[in-house]
C-alpha cells in the first residue's frame, strides 16, 4: 500500500469566476471534492502545496485531504483545468473513494524504448494510448510502462502480453491490439512532417486569436 500523503485544504464559499481569479492571485487554487451521493464540497489548496505532491507522487495518487484538522477525505484527482495558453492551474476537483472498493480508471500507457525502433528504421504504430482498469484506489499507479526496446519489424503488444502491476485487471480481451511495429515508409515520414506543420500553424493561430481577444 502506498505511503499516507496528506494535503492541507480550506473550505471556501460557492462564487463566480472572479472569485476564483483572487483565490489564484494569492497562490490558492480554486477546488471541489465530488462524494458519491452527497453534495460536493467547495475548498481551496495552496498552488505551491498541490503543484509539489503531483510533481512527487503524480496525479493518480491516492491523497489524505485534510480540512484544519476538522474532516479528512481519501480522494483522487479526477480533473484539472488549465488556462489555454499558460497552461497554468484554474481548478481542481478531487473525487473521493473508498480504500475498500475498487474503481474502474483509465490507465496511461508509457512507451519506453521509441528509441530503439527508431534507430532500427521501423515505425511505431500505437493502438491504445490508456487502459481501462479496475482496482483499489491505493494500487493504481500514475502510468502503465511498456517495453518496446526489443521489438522487431511485425512484433505486436496485445493486451494479454502487457505486464499489469498486482491488484491491476482489466476486463479487455487479451488479444485486443496495444500497438505493433511496422516498417517505416516515406509515405508515413512525410504525413509526420506536414502533421507537425498543421500543428504548428493552428498553434500559432489560436495563439494570436488569444493574444487579440485579450487586447480587446
Amino acid at each position: 500500500m502506498n505511503e499516507k500523503v496528506t494535503i492541507a485544504i480550506e473550505k471556501r464559499e460557492k462564487a463566480n469566476g472572479s472569485a476564483g481569479k483572487k483565490l489564484r492571485t494569492i497562490g490558492y487554487i480554486p477546488g471541489a471534492i465530488n462524494r458519491k451521493g452527497l453534495e460536493s464540497v467547495s475548498v481551496k489548496i495552496k498552488k505551491d502545496e498541490l503543484m509539489k505532491n503531483i510533481f512527487k507522487y503524480g496525479k493518480n495518487y491516492l491523497f489524505t485531504l485534510d480540512l484544519g484538522g476538522q474532516e479528512s477525505y481519501s480522494a483522487m484527482i479526477k480533473e484539472m483545468q488549465h488556462s489555454p495558453i499558460k497552461r497554468e492551474i484554474l481548478n481542481v476537483v478531487f473525487q473521493q473513494v473508498s480504500v475498500t472498493e475498487p474503481i474502474k480508471f483509465d490507465l496511461n500507457i508509457k512507451i519506453v524504448g521509441k528509441e530503439a525502433i527508431e534507430l532500427k528504421k521501423l515505425h511505431l504504430v500505437q493502438q491504445m494510448d490508456k487502459i481501462h482498469v479496475t482496482a483499489l484506489p491505493q494500487d493504481i499507479p500514475d502510468f502503465l510502462e511498456i517495453d518496446v526496446t526489443d521489438l522487431n519489424l511485425n512484433d505486436k503488444i496485445c493486451i494479454g502480453d502487457v505486464k499489469f502491476p498486482k491488484g491491476i485487471e482489466t476486463a479487455i480481451e487479451a488479444d485486443e491490439l496495444v500497438l505493433v511495429i511496422n516498417e517505416l515508409r516515406l509515405e508515413a515520414i512525410t504525413e509526420d512532417v506536414v502533421d507537425e506543420t498543421i500543428t504548428e500553424d493552428v498553434a500559432d493561430d489560436k495563439t494570436s486569436e488569444a493574444v487579440q481577444e485579450e487586447n480587446l
